[in-house]
């Protein structure tokens, strides 16, 4: 649903009643609630990357607003996988050889930790985020790496046609809440010269209406801040 199928929708809500408001502002409500998403909302978005060893970094995609985990893609070499197993009377029995491979593998892992070695990111902005995607600089990305999974918060991006249910459902009835406090300010100052409406009415619904839509928003975003604080 585009910017055009919104302002109709808009419309048809308020029918049979023709709105006093123009298209030029009903375009720029719109463009307000978007604006207002992006800058307040925590939408969780998973995407691939390719992502290599010794790549320094990886442009996201401009519909990525923030980056709170990322997971390289591997498939790691199990020291099992190779080595016969028994099983007597129900306990799984290895081999001393495979048990030493085991604890090794592990002292091993725990030595990259301590050395340095173990992989983070950095997530840069972009100065033009809505055109150009921003960048995630990676450090030591483990070996045998083609793609890491990405997980951030989403962006609207210009001219994007809303599919999400949520995202949608939000910017409807936001636009909705703000045109109401528009139309009822139009409404209220034509009382000033006689014409009995319910303008003020209509005015305080679009503004309660506003305000629990913008808290609506604030707790859905709760889950990154757990995460980036844990």
């Amino acid at each position: 649903m585009n910017k055009e199928h919104i302002r109709e929708w808009l419309k048809a809500e308020f029918a049979p009643v023709l709105l006093a408001t123009p298209n030029e502002t009903i375009n720029q409500v719109i463009d307000n609630a978007i604006r207002y998403w992006n800058t307040h909302s925590a939408y969780k978005i998973v995407s691939m990357f390719d992502a290599v060893p010794g790549t320094p970094r990886v442009q996201l995609t401009s519909n990525f607003k923030n980056v709170v985990r990322v997971y390289p893609s591997t498939t790691p070499d199990w020291i099992l996988q190779n080595h016969p197993l028994w099983t007597l009377l129900g306990i799984t029995i290895i081999d001393n050889l495979t048990e030493d491979l085991v604890m090794m593998s592990e002292a091993f892992r725990n030595y990259r930790y301590y050395i340095g070695s173990d992989f983070h990111f950095l997530f840069e902005r972009s100065q033009n985020p809505e055109v150009d995607g921003s960048y995630l600089y990676l450090s030591n990305l483990p070996q045998s790496t083609t793609r890491i999974a990405v997980v951030g918060t989403k962006r609207i991006v210009p001219d994007e046609n809303i599919t999400d249910e949520f995202i949608l459902e939000w910017i409807l009835e936001f636009s909705k809440a703000q045109l109401k406090m528009i139309e009822g300010n139009t409404l209220r100052k034509s009382s000033a010269i006689g014409i009995n409406n319910d303008g003020q009415t209509l005015m305080n619904e679009g503004k309660e209406a506003v305000e629990q839509l913008k808290k609506r928003l604030g707790e859905e975003g709760r889950w990154c801040a757990f995460v980036r604080k844990f």
